[in-house]
């Protein structure tokens, strides 16, 4: 057995330490136990993964005598391990504390009781076919949960992380504190401001990226569109943020709103909702 530094003493009775004992040892002390049990020769050919190609999925492969586990938790994580270790032979046994399965992921319908931290049990009034998600509230995109899902036939539903109808809000923020403000109003008015202060670089050559004639002309026409800039590249609002008179039939063009002020937004704190796991699209 390879050296690790701890010899195996007799106690006050005159007994040996137990196996059992010695790796609990290891793990308190901040050691890892599988590394102990490794040592010790107690792991017999553990179920292995298979490298997954990009063709094919994650699988177990077996290898030894039938084995049963014992696996602490119901969550998603707990219900999974049993799921791929009961495809390939161990008879799986999970524990858990709670009344129900899920773990962090739990669903309110109408008819259910939830009890609070103090002990306060309440139930749930929601009108049929209505739900909330008190835990997790969605599935990013690239997450195997979806493969599992389809797996076993569990409906999926898009949910929509962002959209530009929604508001954005924020007290002690300045000008804009305790206002509703359009996500799609703050994102376009941002994207004006910036392309019109980097459009206006780019004429000052105050830029430190060496850019020829021909690239500096491309780009600021390209901020021109993306900004929505006038022809003096000066952002004074676009009806991609919305009208303060809406547009009708014949001649009624509407009236583009007025942006919101630069240093309002700055101090609003608005840096939009695009984290890569928050995409509203399902593989």
């Amino acid at each position: 057995m390879p050296n690790l530094g701890i010899r195996l003493q007799e106690n006050s009775e005159g007994q040996f330490m137990k196996r059992r004992d010695f790796i609990t040892a290891v793990a308190a002390s901040a050691g890892s136990a599988y590394a102990a049990m490794k040592a010790l020769d107690l792991l017999e050919q553990p179920a292995t993964a298979q490298v997954p190609s990009q063709t094919g999925p994650f699988r177990l492969q077996r290898r030894g005598s039938r084995k049963r586990v014992i696996i602490l938790g119901a969550g998603l994580a707990g219900m999974a391990a049993a799921y791929e270790l009961g495809k390939v032979g161990y008879e799986c046994v999970i524990l858990e504390a709670r009344s129900r399965a899920g773990g962090r992921c739990w669903t309110l319908r109408g008819g259910d009781t939830l009890t609070e931290i103090n002990g306060t049990t309440q139930t749930v009034q929601f009108d049929r076919g209505l739900y909330f998600n008190p835990g997790p509230a969605r599935i990013p995109y690239h997450h195997v949960t979806i493969d599992y899902c389809k797996e076993l036939g569990v409906e999926l539903e898009v949910i929509v992380n962002l959209s530009r109808q929604q508001y954005f809000y924020q007290e002690n923020a300045g000008p804009l504190s305790g206002q509703k403000v359009h996500v799609r109003e703050a994102v376009t008015d941002m994207r004006g401001y910036i392309s019109e202060l980097l459009a206006k670089s780019i004429n000052q050559n105050a830029l430190n990226a060496s850019l020829t004639t021909e690239d500096k002309e491309r780009l600021i026409e390209f901020l021109r569109t993306y900004g929505g800039l006038d022809p003096d590249l000066f952002y004074q609002g676009s009806s991609r943020r919305g009208y303060a008179t809406p547009q009708g039939a014949g001649l009624q063009p509407g009236e583009v709103a007025d942006p919101y002020d630069l240093s309002a937004l700055l101090q609003l704190g608005f840096a939009g909702n695009e984290a890569f796991e928050w995409a509203s699209i399902s593989r």
